[in-house]
């Protein structure tokens, strides 16, 4: 068996060759291995996400998404001085709007558990100055 590179023509000895041809079956069969390893592995991996993505919120969590939402809506009509029940009532239900719409579901008791970190990001950097500006229009 000869090796050809461009530039340079090697003859192996039978024994090399032989050596040679051996050691990349055996790469191949471990290279078959690995895949199969990685097809398992991934399987494994799209179970238990889409098992998480099912679980939804417990009730004990809803009723802290609700307080958070409660103190961001306090936080929030304090910063622009809209202390009425009304406008801390409609700020905190378009939060509330705000977290449903982005999960796409009806009820806080339908959102992912495994998006419970990221709710609680949006209720913190939730803002909407048209609502501002329309509860103080309807206020004045």
């Amino acid at each position: 068996m000869t090796v050809m590179d461009p530039n340079v023509v090697v003859a192996l000895s039978p024994e090399v060759a032989t050596t040679l041809q051996q050691s990349t079956e055996q790469l191949g069969a471990y290279l078959v291995q690995m895949a199969q390893l990685l097809q398992a592995t991934q399987r494994r991996l799209d179970d238990l996400e889409e098992n998480a993505r099912c679980r939804t919120l417990s009730h004990d969590e809803v009723l802290g998404v609700m307080r958070h939402i409660k103190q961001r809506a306090r936080e929030y009509c304090e910063k622009y001085e809209l202390m009425d029940p009304k406008s801390l009532r409609a700020v905190s239900a378009a939060i509330k709007r705000a977290v449903l719409t982005r999960h796409q579901v009806k009820d806080l008791h339908d959102c992912p558990q495994i998006a419970l970190g990221a709710i609680g990001s949006q209720i913190d950097r939730w803002t909407d100055i048209r609502l501002v500006m329309k509860i103080r229009e309807r206020g004045a």
